[in-house]
């Protein structure tokens, strides 16, 4: 399978793209199995964090190149042809447990898209980032542009799509485009340690806190429905249990309820 899931029994489930030979670039039946794969984690109470890395020592080359004649043969092909593969992404965008990308290698084109699309973005230090779109003549998706604007903003987007060029890990992280960087030989380990982290907190609090930053990304007032969400925590027995565990300064083990 190109797309391999696997869990560790904490709450962590790891998508592995896994087509080392192209890069992990993706195939039409990578991008269903992506969008299925996130499909099944929206309705799974027991997720609690999702890494997705590429196998190989990359991340992701993007789409590949070599079937864009049979997918792409024209604007209308094109354009089904994003509406798919976008819908399938979208499910890691909208997903509400909170997602974190390792990154090594190649995080290109599409790559980065998908990489852009995680909440926390971890890179080794020889990582290589870009979108050199504009080498084969072709652009965009409003959408696609819109994942890559709220990550870096509008100057910097514009930079990386007129040059084209491939950019190291540093300056990735100075544009904000990834979280933090690791060494190496150490990024699994730290990606995998901030899942960790994120699976020993709260599940509530943690979609929640994902789902608020996302509303205010939006722009525009409050409604008093979702004003008032914000201590709907208090009500849970996660607050419970973790006021109980503060008291007696031991880990809480939250229930997700």
């Amino acid at each position: 399978m190109s797309i391999e899931v696997s869990r560790d029994g904490k709450g962590v489930v790891t998508v592995l793209l896994n087509r080392p030979e192209k890069r992990n670039a993706f195939t039409m039946e990578m991008y269903q199995a992506f969008g299925a794969a996130f499909a099944g984690f929206e309705v799974d109470d027991d997720v609690r964090c999702v890494v997705v890395r590429g196998a190989g020592g990359h991340f992701c080359a993007g789409s590949d190149i070599g079937g864009f004649s049979d997918d792409r043969d024209g604007r209308r092909q094109a354009r089904d042809y994003a509406d798919f593969t976008l819908e399938m992404t979208d499910r890691l965008k909208n997903l509400r447990h909170p997602t974190v990308a390792c990154i090594e290698g190649a995080c290109v084109g599409g790559g980065l898209e998908v990489a852009s699309m995680c909440d926390i973005r971890i890179a080794a230090r020889s990582a290589r980032f870009g979108v050199p779109i504009n080498r084969i003549g072709i652009t965009l998706d409003y959408r696609e542009l819109e994942d890559i604007v709220a990550v870096i903003g509008h100057s910097a987007a514009l930079e990386i799509l007129l040059e084209g060029r491939i950019f190291g890990a540093e300056e990735a992280l100075s544009k904000g485009l990834v979280t933090r960087l690791a060494d190496d030989e150490a990024v699994a380990a730290e990606a995998h340690g901030a899942a960790d982290r994120i699976a020993a907190g709260a599940p509530l609090v943690n979609r929640w806190h994902k789902k608020f930053v996302q509303r205010l990304r939006q722009g525009g007032p409050l409604t008093s429905e979702e004003s008032d969400e914000a201590y709907a925590c208090f009500d849970t027995e996660d607050y419970r249990l973790g006021r109980t565990a503060f008291a007696q300064k031991i880990k809480p083990a939250f229930a997700g309820r």
